[in-house]
């Protein structure tokens, strides 16, 4: 591959560097080896690498514990980083600011004490990745380093996270708009003289201010897409490119990852192959855009030499792996159970789940076909809360915000659930009862109208993720009305699917105590129609949880690839979920890579042969599922998975 000049490399007027993408395309790898580079090119030079997805990897890439507290890499006097603990963050924030809230909302609302305390600390979950951006920026702004790169959270939550500001200056909004009901009535029986709660919502909007101003600076900020030569993840990195134009975010360099060297190995030819229309696919699709094209490595990328082999590689300087000699024999795929699922029993709900890049899509979307196969006179529904949705791109059919039978299988549909458009639909039976109740009651007890825009604006002081639970609501809809008989659900990657798991209890309370805040406001106005629905939507979050406890109605399936960070992952993903008592007896193994007399693939293969008996021992149950020379992508492709996961036999699923 020819030598490569890299602009975000060589500019040196660049402060702030952010890598996002699909999950698995090697954001982190891309992320770490750019710091390592930049820090060893100019010892004069400080740079900071912070993760800010909840399941970090940095620790995993440097081979070296990091944590949330900035720590620099061994050996490299000038290279720190840091795995933003976005919750301590919160706590912090609550802990410093927490009674100057509680002193906007008791001047400008009806609510006591103990209802503005219970309120506003469970609207603030997301307040933590915000607060998490903040901290970048003011270490951006104050100069203690001379670059910073943002390993972001995969491609959905990454623009979750770019619109948190605008978010957060709408919750601003509502905080102003309780003390002015204070200034008013201050300035009318005097002057009114500002205090801790003006200097908080200005200094809150300074960081805000300064944050967009950093974002959307060209000179000194730059977005870096990482996308491979797939269809799914050129998809993906579509959809991000044309979302990040909602964003003042500079993006000029794209690197794709993982593309396949010339090689005389038949498998690794075929891998070649497959991938040519791709990488012409790529060019067409994003002509505007500098490529940098890496080669796929035989070993991981783990550890300072294996990131400066990778660098050297986006250089365009790959090594030469020789061929075996005469008689070399072949490296045989490793033997540690090939089991089967043979019956996932009577679950309802069955979630995929695992690290970023794994093939959670591909399993779900192969075992829906599986039960759906399976079923004599059944119906099941396939479906994704993730925001950045994989189905279509995994069954080759558009599915979307409805309901869709997949042609070819029948009893088997699919909903990619557009979960905003619900919690719109939430938002705007509240604000349409406010406003009725407020027309009717206008000139008597109410001080409108600054009671009617702190209730008309409560609304948007919900949790963040709360539109993804509001999906789960819907299912449990479809539960009740005896739609489907098994629902298989594809998950977010990990960091955020365990966030989505712990999520319905939060959100249940958050529900309660919103409930309890128009009930303060009772005799004075009736929100009779919003409390029977927030009523219900609790009651349905309790199923919710109920469910995602039974062992006899729901299974959590781990989906995983024999490399060291995903087993280290994977580790801690199903710890986890033993502490939510959700069951998970089934660990897929994807993308193990077949027996040839290749050095390429042998070397792939000694690698992962370590790891897949160390995968062995987290689950009773292990699968392994070969690496495919070519894309699984189509429902016939899928159909071959599912052979290989549930066996021949038709069953019960």
């Amino acid at each position: 591959m020819a030598k490569q000049e890299l602009s975000f490399l060589s500019d040196r007027g660049l402060r702030l560097l952010l890598f996002g993408g699909k999950g698995g395309v090697g954001k982190t790898t891309a992320a770490t080896a750019t710091a390592l580079y930049q820090a060893e090119l100019d010892p004069a030079r400080t740079t900071l690498v912070v993760s800010t997805d909840p399941a970090h990897s940095l620790a995993d890439s440097f081979d070296q514990p990091i944590g949330d507290e900035i720590t620099p890499i061994a050996e490299v006097p000038n290279l720190f980083a840091l795995e933003m603990d976005a919750a301590r963050g919160l706590k912090d924030f609550n802990r410093q600011h927490g009674q100057v809230l509680k002193t906007i909302a008791d001047r400008g609302t009806y609510f006591d004490q103990e209802d503005i305390a219970s309120f506003f600390d469970l609207s603030l979950p997301g307040l933590d990745e915000l607060m998490a951006v903040i901290e970048i920026a003011g270490i951006v702004r104050d100069g203690q380093y001379d670059l910073v790169i943002l390993d972001t959270a995969p491609t959905g939550h990454t623009l979750r996270l770019l619109a948190l500001p605008r978010l957060m200056e709408e919750w601003l909004r509502v905080l102003d708009l309780m003390l002015q009901k204070h200034r008013y009535m201050a300035s009318v029986l005097g002057r009114y003289r500002p205090d801790e709660t003006d200097a908080f919502l200005e200094s809150l909007s300074g960081d805000l201010r300064r944050l967009r101003l950093l974002l959307s600076d060209g000179k000194t900020t730059e977005f870096i897409p990482v996308t491979i030569p797939e269809a799914m993840s050129i998809e993906e990195t579509s959809r991000l490119l044309d979302a990040l134009t909602r964003f003042p975010v500079r993006t000029r360099t794209m690197i794709v990852n993982r593309v396949m060297p010339p090689s005389e190995c038949p498998f690794c030819a075929a891998r070649r192959e497959g991938q040519r229309g791709r990488l012409e696919e790529i060019e067409r699709r994003f002509p505007a855009w500098e490529k940098v094209w890496v080669h796929l490595l035989p070993e991981e990328v783990r550890g300072k030499q294996a990131l400066r082999r990778y660098a050297r590689a986006m250089l365009g300087q790959s090594e030469q792996w020789p061929e075996p000699g005469p008689g070399a024999p072949p490296f045989t795929t490793p033997s540690v159970g090939q089991a089967q699922i043979t019956s996932l029993g009577p679950q309802q709900l069955v979630l995929f789940g695992g690290k970023g890049g794994v093939g959670k899509t591909t399993m779900a979307a192969a075992s829906a076909i599986h039960l759906a196969r399976a079923s004599q006179d059944g119906r099941t529904l396939l479906f994704s809360t993730d925001p950045a949705h994989s189905l279509s791109d995994s069954l080759s059919q558009e599915i979307g915000n409805r309901i869709t039978p997949i042609a070819g299988v029948e009893g088997l549909f699919a909903l990619e659930i557009e979960s905003t458009e619900l919690l719109e639909e939430l938002r705007q039976t509240y604000l349409a009862e406010i406003r009725q109740v407020f027309d009717a009651f206008l000139g008597r007890a109410l001080d409108a109208p600054f009671d009617r825009k702190v209730m008309e604006e409560l609304i948007s002081l919900t949790p963040p993720g709360l539109d993804e639970l509001m999906a789960l609501i819907k299912i449990m809809e479809f539960m009740d009305e005896g739609q489907f008989d098994r629902y298989v659900l594809d998950l977010a990657p990990t960091g955020h699917a365990l966030r989505f798991l712990e999520m319905p209890h939060l959100v249940r309370q958050w529900m309660i105590a919103f409930f309890r805040l128009l009930l303060k406001y009772q005799g004075v106005v009736s929100l009779t129609r919003v409390a029977m629905l927030l009523r219900e939507k609790s009651k349905q979050l309790r199923r919710v949880e109920q469910l995602l406890v039974d062992a006899e109605r729901c299974q959590f399936v781990a989906v995983a690839i024999p490399e060291a960070m995903v087993v280290l992952e994977t580790e801690r993903l199903l710890q986890r979920l033993a502490g939510l008592s959700i069951a998970s007896r089934w660990l897929v193994v994807n993308l193990v890579v077949p027996s040839t007399a290749c050095a390429f693939c042998s070397a792939v293969q000694s690698g992962q042969q370590r790891h897949l008996e160390t995968l062995a021992a987290l689950a009773p149950h292990l699968i392994q599922v070969p690496l495919f020379a070519h894309e699984v992508r189509g429902v016939t492709e899928l159909e071959k998975v599912a052979r290989i996961v549930y066996g021949d036999g038709d069953g019960d699923g």
